[in-house]
């Protein structure tokens, strides 16, 4: 091969990509999105779902902790049980309010149930000490009963209402109500 002159190159040769093409990662245009096709977990995804499963989880902690406290300072069994049936309701709308907020975000269904599976895992792990600190000490099947109960809360309340939630959005045209 001869050396043109001036050190450039051969008519023959190729001329490079162009430079927007290099920068996107690929020589070829990029494809159009597909319709109805799946959307990608993304890290953006992930931050949202960590963001927002440590903060439900730990608004949740404060609620059961606050109501294991009524509990012990109760004397009643129907208080005790009023309490019990208070704080799971308010952990219902806390996973619920969880699952739309990431769905919302990251547009992924299955994002609200792993935020609600994390939230309900550092629930369920920080209560179980709780309940291992306190008098009278709880049995292992009581502890394990309590675990499980938050772990399946969690999930399938946060992942029933992100899903409900993207439903809504699809069957209304896909725009966000005001």
């Amino acid at each position: 091969m001869a050396l043109t002159p001036g050190g450039g190159r051969s008519p023959s040769t190729k001329p490079r990509p162009d430079k927007a093409r290099l920068d996107k990662g690929s020589s070829t245009p990029p494809r159009p999105p597909r319709a109805g096709g799946a959307a990608r977990w993304t890290r953006s995804a992930s931050v949202a779902v960590l963001r927002f499963g440590l903060l439900m989880g730990g608004l949740v902690i404060i609620l059961d902790l606050f109501f294991m406290l009524l509990t012990q300072h109760s004397v009643s069994a129907d208080d005790i049980a009023t309490f019990d049936l208070m704080d799971l309701f308010l952990n219902v709308v806390l996973f619920s309010v969880l699952g739309v907020l990431v769905v919302r975000q990251t547009g992924l269904t299955l994002a609200g149930a792993v935020a609600g599976l994390f939230a309900g895992l550092l629930d369920a792990i920080v209560i179980t000490a709780a309940f291992l600190m306190v008098p009278p000490p709880q049995t292992f099947d009581m502890l394990e009963g309590r675990f499980v109960q938050n772990l399946v809360v969690g999930t399938a309340v946060a992942g029933l209402s992100g899903l409900v939630f993207a439903l809504g959005q699809r069957w209304s045209g896909g725009q966000r109500p005001r």
